[in-house]
């Protein structure tokens, strides 16, 4: 699809265009880093629903400095998954894949051999359709599914970034994430556009994955705390 009008009189859109990034998006992870220092530290990362490729453009380049800063520390590595194919990028594994599918999340680990990523990040997003509630529900859905595949790839005390679309369910999905995230924060890049609903939200620390209802259920208010984690289902006969 072209670009309308209005995205080339956007000041970002310019600025990408002049500085190399395959997309305006790449100013959005830079300012998200700008506030909560995602890279310092990081060696590994992984990039979900990466098309066309410009968050991992931020992802090489930073992670080359902290490199450059410790050569006696381990490579970078970086990996980049999308249903589409990307255009080759230096210093970026990629990977072809569907996220809600374990043998991706196998092939991801596979590329670390037997490591887990230090950050995974997400800026994917389903075709808007104009219906507010329906592009809001499929946008969760993404979440979760790169949600789920975090909880594969991502090593404890390691930070998530994902795009999400502010609605009427934002506390839920607060409530599914703090099940696993300690901290959970909100944030809207200076570069996301008025208009959009769209923010990010990074996670630090991932919990243990083997948690108990009863310590599930400590982490939902309100009346969310009505929403059952675990739920099991057999035959009532």
């Amino acid at each position: 699809m072209g670009k309308s009008s209005k995205d080339k009189r956007d000041v970002y859109y310019r600025l990408a265009k002049e500085q190399g990034w395959r997309a305006r998006s790449a100013f959005k992870l830079l300012q998200l880093d700008e506030e909560f220092n995602l890279f310092e530290g990081i060696h590994r990362a992984v990039d979900l629903c990466a098309a066309p490729g410009s968050w991992s453009q931020v992802l090489a380049n930073k992670l080359r400095e902290n490199h450059a800063k410790n050569p006696q520390e381990e490579e970078p590595k970086i990996v980049a998954v999308d249903l589409q194919a990307m255009a080759p990028l230096d210093g970026v594994i990629q990977i072809q894949g569907d996220i809600t599918k374990k043998s991706t999340a196998d092939e991801i680990i596979g590329h670390f051999e037997g490591e887990l990523s230090d950050i995974v990040i997400c800026d994917g997003a389903p075709d808007v359709t104009g219906l507010h509630d329906m592009d809001e529900y499929i946008q969760a859905q993404l979440l979760l599914a790169a949600l789920n595949i975090t909880t594969h790839v991502l090593r404890p005390g390691g930070t998530f970034v994902a795009k999400i679309f502010r609605g009427k369910d934002l506390t839920l999905l607060y409530s599914q994430l703090k099940i696993f995230f300690p901290v959970v924060t909100c944030s809207k890049p200076r570069s996301s556009r008025n208009s959009s609903i769209e923010d990010a939200i990074p996670e630090h620390s991932p919990r243990a994955l083997s948690l108990s209802p009863s310590d599930a259920e400590k982490e939902l208010v309100g009346p969310n705390r009505t929403i059952v984690p675990y739920l099991a289902c057999g035959n009532l006969k």
